[in-house]
């Protein structure tokens, strides 16, 4: 892992800042959400005790007198509470819903709360039943009837609505109006569409007629199983006690089968119309502000009355910008409440009976976008320092492995064909770095003057052996010439032959200071190099008679600019190589490979492959690798002289084994 990537990494633990920040702000939040819960709930209890003993203010039916209980929508036993028993429905009661819209007149369930509790169900029997659904909305009373019918029936058409010879199914309302009177209206139609309610009323000389009243109206649809009727009336028209009575024929001028909430002998109400008093909707409104729903329920849970300004905005501004959107993902808890709900208890004057529930609902709007507010000031604080550190933290890195870079590249560089470079970059910086590179500095120095010394050794013992050398042959020549026992001519020849050996040994070590003397003083020039290979190899042929030797050469000129001599050299220490690890009469290959960018000179001669891990140490300076006897010295400084030509030239030497392993192929590229 680089040195930038572990920086970034130790950059990116800054991230724990804005992760910190949203712990903070979902604390916050927990704590704005208590207290906004704290407040609502003193809100809902406030309001409730307001409405404290308030039945006319809860109910548009006032509260029955003591002596009243024993009416029969709603039997007690002596004794009991009168606001127990007023709120004790009867089998025959309705308990329309609050609606939040009026639904349109058409026969069909579509504007209609999917709502099945709040649905009531009379019947005689299975064949013969009804259900109702009651809501109100503006003083209106809505109703919903769904009658089961096997064969429904509608009047004749063009006929006396009073003529019972005419009659099809029919339905009776009955209410009670404010005085206490019983009034009844019925419904009747010649087919599907929209209906309207007529009375019967008896003029002077006791005839009957059956007026429209316009103020009930709705429509009548068949159903699959029976018809379905919707109708409108005003509540103005209404009192206590509403109910429905269906006359179902299967023919028409036959007894009906009546069935429903009024008394089938007088028409008369059977059940009451629980139903909130209009004056509480409006007491509702003026505790109204944006963001909050107040609704009143009976204690089973029924709306009475409701009053909603959920949707409204509050005064904190508009639609929250973008960031806040994106940071409520990462601070927003899953599965929480978006609503606060606060219920509370409405008793009566005794604070004994239950008589309603207050339930107050409040948007979170508010408090969540306090919460935005600062949440998107804490983050963008603690994002744009972890970025501005991150950015910091990946600079440095980036600065600090351009100069590992250039202390990387000035180690590689530092060995040259002329010697060690002592120069080292950053020795002037006061940091970690800087010391390295002192160091470096102050090893490549002491390394190179060791180095200068082994490169001046050979020449200074060449030179401070030859004279003790030229002594010991000279007394030797004096010996000879002596009369010396038989004994000692042995020990003579072998000390001749010592003396031989060591001159050798300096003839060598000269030749490798005079070639680096060369290489130093050498000037190039241009030359064809072709013509060179082909007349050294011309040369080898007499020069070496045991072996063979073959020339693949190009067939026109290439030029190069360097030194001549030094490649003849060069190719001499090749070829003396190839023919000592070659066998008698043995074909050695010279070979002269062109490319666009370099001339690679290669020389292949058959015998013992090279050692796996040998090649990168041949052209290194006295080291050899031969394992046996030989009466030649050799001191391994034959491929250094390669390599050093070869350098010289800006080239490389390299050695391998040829590929079905029965020899060796020394090659030196140079650029052309």
């Amino acid at each position: 892992m680089s040195l930038r990537l572990k920086l970034l990494l130790l950059g990116l633990a800054t991230l724990i800042l804005p992760w910190g920040g949203c712990q903070y702000a979902r604390e916050m939040e927990s704590a704005l959400r208590e207290g906004e819960q704290n407040s609502l709930q003193a809100v809902s209890q406030t309001i409730a005790a307001s409405l404290q003993g308030r039945t006319d203010l809860l109910y548009r039916e006032a509260l029955p007198p003591p002596d009243a209980l024993d009416a029969p929508a709603a039997p007690v036993s002596p004794g009991a509470d009168p606001v127990r028993a007023f709120l004790n429905p009867g089998p025959y009661d309705l308990k329309p819903l609050a609606l939040t819209a009026a639904p349109l007149l058409d026969g069909y369930p579509d504007d209609w709360p999917h709502d099945p509790s709040a649905w009531a169900y009379f019947g005689k029997d299975d064949r013969h039943r009804f259900g109702i659904l009651t809501g109100v909305y503006e003083r209106m009373l809505y109703v919903l009837l769904e009658v089961r019918d096997e064969h429904p029936l509608f009047d004749a058409a063009g006929t006396n609505t009073l003529d019972p010879a005419t009659f099809g199914d029919r339905v009776w309302l009955g209410f009670e109006d404010s005085g206490g009177e019983q009034h009844q209206v019925f419904l009747a139609a010649t087919g599907p569409g929209s209906v309207t309610a007529r009375r019967i009323e008896t003029g002077e000389y006791g005839q009957q007629n059956a007026p429209i009243e316009p103020r009930i109206h709705g429509a009548w649809q068949l159903t699959g199983h029976g018809y379905r009727i919707e109708l409108r009336v005003p509540m103005s028209m209404l009192g206590n006690g509403f109910g429905v009575l269906v006359d179902d024929r299967d023919a028409r001028g036959v007894d009906p089968v009546s069935y429903g909430t009024l008394g089938s002998d007088d028409l008369h109400t059977l059940g009451r119309l629980i139903v909130a008093a209009p004056e509480l909707a409006s007491y509702l409104t003026q505790f109204m502000q944006p963001g909050l729903k107040l609704a009143v329920t009976t204690p089973s849970g029924r709306v009475l009355a409701r009053a909603d300004a959920l949707a409204q905005v509050s005064g904190l501004g508009s639609d929250p910008p973008i960031l806040a959107r994106l940071y409520r993902r990462f601070v927003d808890r899953p599965g929480a409440q978006p609503l606060l709900e606060s219920p509370a208890p409405i008793y009566d004057r005794d604070h004994r009976t239950l008589i309603g529930r207050l339930e107050v609902t409040q948007t979170a709007t508010g408090w969540i976008r306090l919460r935005d507010h600062a949440l998107m000031r804490m983050l963008n604080f603690t994002l744009s320092t972890s970025a501005v550190a991150v950015t910091a933290m990946f600079a440095f890195a980036a600065w600090l492995a351009v100069r590992l870079s250039r202390l990387r590249r000035a180690s590689e560089s530092a060995l040259t064909r002329s010697g060690l470079v002592t120069s080292f970059p950053e020795t002037d910086s006061r940091d970690e770095l800087g010391d390295v590179a002192r160091s470096f500095s102050t090893l490549l120095q002491r390394l190179n003057e060791y180095t200068s010394y082994l490169r001046t050794l050979a020449g200074k013992l060449a030179h401070e052996i030859r004279t003790p050398l030229t002594i010991v042959r000279s007394s030797l020549d004096n010996l000879e010439s002596e009369q010396v026992p038989a004994s000692a001519r042995a020990y003579l020849t072998r000390a001749r032959q010592g003396s031989e050996r060591l001159s050798a040994i300096l003839i060598a070590m000269g030749a490798a200071t005079r070639v680096e003397e060369a290489i130093g003083s050498a000037e190039r020039v241009g030359f064809d190099l072709v013509a060179v290979l082909e007349s050294a190899v011309a040369a080898y042929r007499g020069a070496f008679p045991g072996r063979g030797f073959r020339a693949e050469l190009p067939p026109g000129p290439l030029d190069l600019s360097g030194a001549p001599d030094l490649i003849v050299q060069m190719l001499d220490k090749l070829v003396d190589n190839a023919v000592d690890f070659s066998p008698p009469g043995a074909l050695i290959t010279v070979r002269l490979r062109v490319d666009p960018q370099v001339a690679a000179i290669e020389v292949e001669n058959p015998g013992p492959p090279l050692p796996e891990l040998l090649p990168g140490r041949l052209f290194e300076s006295l080291w050899q690798s031969r394992t046996g006897t030989d009466s030649q010295p050799h001191f391994g400084l034959g491929l250094y002289i390669v390599r050093l030509i070869a350098e010289f030239h800006g080239g490389e030497a390299s050695a391998a084994n040829l590929a079905d392993g029965s020899g060796v192929r020394m090659s030196v590229r140079i650029p052309r």
